[in-house]
């Protein structure tokens, strides 16, 4: 018997619950339809077996439905954990979801997950266990789209262990099959080119290596994480260093406690001549008690009411669908009865037999129609699961190919591509493109058009189906979103109750930590409270913040504190915002009165430099006074 899920987890019942459950009742009257049929006598035995199969097909829908709702909520809550530096929690959710569940696909996102924690320890030849276990492990027909989405990034994360472990020959073909990948997002796509990034450094090529990261920086710099965007600007560190700088020898240090490895530790492990150059982000999940639920539920309650009717209720919906599928069953029922009473009304009264030959009958009657009920519904069945797995996986290429299309520099192409898709008739699909726009708005700093996508993307999943289909990432996703938007114009009070609402319904979404930090550190930047933003930053941790969040906590701990950021980081910042034109843009539209404190330290520093040379010159000219002779004017003056 499987062992209970521990309740401080908080993983509640899933969205798709309730529908698996009608799923399996459907199914369950289905088969009852089926015994009725063969304990009347009605057409033999045989005649209640297409009911019966079909009704044990909706049971086995309902009961994977169910099962891997769980098995999903586990996975996804052991990432946040992980990201938020829980490992030990994480640990422990991913041996129950290898415990208890027997999907291929759920196994295979335990075996990235289990690489990726390996790695952070420094354990490659563990992580390339992993790796290679999620790479080889057999597919799952009845989610093969998601299994080659899982595979894709799999061997990303082959290829830079393979990379690090100087294994050539097995990287290189790695990235090339993630580079052919329909199906290799930004993401994939980004930690494969690390991978060769790290190839070329081994290899000691800078001239070749300058050149990939000039090449793929959009990808290199947005779409990976911290550690990873660490290490691509290490190299670009070290390729503006001298070959004989002091600064390419470091001491090694030990892993940290709890196993975990500091930056330059794990960069030493990863490309042990980049580490020396290595400045850990020092992104983290240590401050975002600011935002916690004892907090946000101090929020007004209209805006909480306001939050609610925003996300919508599923009580409508569900209540709308159960009329439905009752509507659906009286009728079916009434057919069914109908169909019985024209047979028997059919049958001739008895008499007289003679010599005359009766009839035959006919082949197609009214029992076989009623018999030929389930069997068309399960080729429907079917055949409904099997178009959509292809129409999903041609949607997936599509909205795969725009977000590779604006991370590479061709941002018209790829948003005219999302705006497409937005009017497919797939909810999911369109309201995954008003995602991706909404993003994309928020990238470029036009906060309305990124709010209104979100609405947008909600408004597209209407349904109870629909919503329960997108509850694990698609949903939370754009609440989150709509929060940081909140955030970013000011509206603080809508962001708080919006992040309240996301995570009592959405306690297992991945990237929960990650929003929360992200709300925070606009709100406090949004408020001018930089110190407090800066405070949100004061632990490592691995959340996948992405750049643009990444330079509003490095700002914000520059503005706060320039001397403990150093004056070697605040000329960083000041160069990147100088040359990257879109960051500068986003900061100036999200949290203005951060980058205008972080302005005010050129002032100060000028004006320091100025300070200093007036006091170069005032003793330079005394001391030529003194050689001369002649005390200076000022010479009394205390």
């Amino acid at each position: 018997m499987a062992r209970e899920l521990p309740a401080r987890f908080g993983i509640k019942p899933h969205a798709a619950r309730r529908m698996a459950n009608r799923q399996i009742a459907i199914g369950g009257a289905m088969a009852l339809i089926g015994a009725g049929v063969s304990v009347a006598g009605f057409g033999s035995v045989a005649g209640g077996l297409p009911f019966g199969m079909a009704g044990a097909l909706m049971i086995a829908i309902g009961l994977r439905t169910r099962s891997m709702g769980v098995a999903v909520q586990v996975v996804n809550k052991a990432y946040n954990l992980a990201a938020s530096g829980q490992r030990e929690d994480a640990a422990e959710l991913l041996d129950y979801a290898e415990e208890t569940c027997r999907s291929r696909y759920v196994l295979r996102v335990v075996d990235v997950q289990r690489a990726l924690a390996a790695m952070q320890r420094g354990d490659l030849a563990g992580a390339l266990v992993r790796a290679d276990a999620a790479v080889t492990r057999r597919t799952d027909p009845l989610s093969f789209h998601l299994d080659h989405v899982t595979i894709a990034a799999a061997r990303s994360l082959r290829a830079l262990l393979r990379a690090s472990t100087s294994d050539r020959d097995g990287a290189a073909a790695d990235i090339e099959i993630v580079r052919a990948s329909a199906l290799a997002s930004p993401e994939v796509l980004a930690r494969a080119e690390l991978a060769a990034a790290v190839l070329l450094e081994r290899s000691g090529d800078r001239e070749a290596l300058r050149a990939h990261l000039l090449r793929e920086r959009s990808l290199l710099v947005e779409h990976t994480r911290p550690r990873e965007r660490a290490l691509v600007r290490a190299y670009q560190r070290m390729l503006k260093a001298k070959a004989s700088s002091v600064y390419r020898t470091g001491a090694k240090r030990e892993p940290e406690a709890g196993g975990e490895l500091s930056a330059a530790d794990w960069a030493a492990r990863i490309s042990p001549d980049a580490a020396p150059f290595m400045r850990a982000p020092a992104l983290a999940a240590g401050g975002v008690e600011e935002l916690s639920r004892a907090e946000v539920d101090r929020a007004d309650a209209s805006a909480r009411a306001a939050a609610e009717g925003r996300a919508g209720s599923n009580r409508q919906p569900v209540a709308k669908a159960a009329r439905r599928m009752l509507l659906l069953w009286v009728v079916l029922v009434m057919v069914f009865l109908g169909v019985w009473q024209l047979l028997n009304s059919n049958q001739a009264p008895p008499v007289a037999p003679t010599v005359e030959r009766l009839p035959a009958e006919p082949i197609f009657g009214p029992l076989a129609i009623v018999l030929a009920f389930p069997i068309f519904f399960i080729v429907m069945l079917v055949g409904g699961v099997l178009v959509n797995a292809v129409r999903t996986r041609k949607l997936s290429q599509r909205f795969v190919a725009a977000r590779v299309a604006i991370a590479k520099g061709e941002p018209q192409r790829g948003k005219a591509e999302l705006e497409a898709l937005t009017r497919t008739k797939a909810p999911a699909a369109a309201a995954q493109a008003y995602l991706a726009l909404a993003e994309l708005s928020d990238r470029q700093g036009e906060l309305l058009a990124a709010l209104a996508a979100c609405e947008a993307g909600l408004a597209r999943l209407n349904t109870e189906a629909a919503r329960a289909m997108a509850a694990d990432i698609l949903l939370p996703a754009l609440l989150a979103e709509r929060a940081f938007v909140f955030a970013a114009m000011g509206r603080s009070a809508d962001a708080r109750a919006e992040m309240a609402l996301l995570a009592e319904r959405y306690a297992s979404y991945p990237f929960l930590e990650r929003a929360r930090l992200r709300v925070a550190l606009a709100l406090r930047a949004r408020e001018g409270d930089i110190a407090g933003a800066a405070r949100l930053t004061e632990r490592d941790a691995d959340l996948p913040l992405n750049a643009r969040d990444e330079l509003l906590a490095d700002v914000c701990r520059a503005a706060a504190n320039p001397g403990a950021a150093g004056a070697g980081e605040v000329e960083r910042l000041r160069e990147e915002l100088r040359l990257d034109a879109a960051s500068r843009r986003w900061l100036s539209a999200i949290a203005p009165a951060a980058l205008a404190a972080f302005e005010r330290l050129r002032e100060q520093g000028d004006a320091e430099a100025e300070a200093l040379a007036e006091t170069e010159a005032l003793a330079e000219a005394e001391a030529l006074a003194e050689r001369a002779g002649v005390r200076p004017r000022n010479a009394d003056v205390a």
